[in-house]
């Protein structure tokens, strides 16, 4: 089990499936959600500021469109402000998107691991506890 996931995704059903799965799947102690990637660049700055703090999300959910700040915005501001600070952060792309150019773009970003469809679903979350258990 994890400690903390951070779920970025502006609709409120799939903020509530994800924190469903996780909750059946026992995949994260804690899950914390920002509706649009300026909220969790706030969120970012926030446990930047506190400066002893190790904990904060080691994988985060993040979608691609949203109004505010969308996921490549957010991508784009997290690596160069703070994933030297954070760089343990592993994220995966949730998308219903099914253009290539979305997926290539994705590979760019030295902390994006993954790019999956959603829903994310409980077998999902389940599969991918020894895949980050591991070192």
């Amino acid at each position: 089990m994890i400690d903390q996931v951070l779920y970025i995704d502006d609709d409120p059903t799939a903020q509530l499936i994800f924190r469903l799965a996780n909750s059946k799947a026992s995949f994260a102690k804690e899950v914390r959600t920002a509706s649009n990637g300026q909220m969790a660049l706030d969120y970012y700055h926030q446990l930047a500021v506190e400066q002893g703090t190790d904990v904060y999300p080691h994988l985060v959910f993040l979608d691609l469109d949203m109004p505010v700040m969308g996921g490549y915005e957010f991508l784009d501001q997290f690596v160069e402000q703070y994933y030297e600070r954070f760089p343990h952060t592993r994220v995966m792309i949730i998308s219903s998107s099914v253009n290539p150019s979305d997926r290539q773009k994705a590979r760019q970003y030295p902390c994006v691991v993954d790019f999956i469809s959603k829903p994310i679903t409980v077998e999902f979350l389940t599969a991918m506890i020894p895949v980050l258990d591991k070192p």
